[in-house]
């Protein structure tokens, strides 16, 4: 296994990591839903964090495949 692969699989596994803190902070502070409430806010900026994190890991993977072929 080469150092682009294990680079774009630790990215894939933070992006798991931060996306499960974000649903597990929205479960507890989803009953107060307001502006106001900073966890619910933090919860949805973690789980819009590991979607995009989730997304560079799914491009790097891509950009290294592309770069073997070549």
């Amino acid at each position: 296994m080469n150092n682009e692969r294990k680079a774009a699989d630790m990215l894939k596994w933070m992006a798991w990591t931060v996306g499960i803190i974000g649903a597990l902070l929205m479960a507890f502070s989803v009953s107060d839903f307001r502006s106001s409430n900073f966890p619910l806010m933090v919860s949805i900026g973690f789980l819009i964090a590991g979607m995009n994190i989730f997304i560079l890991s799914t491009v790097f993977r891509l950009m290294t495949l592309k770069h073997q072929e070549v």
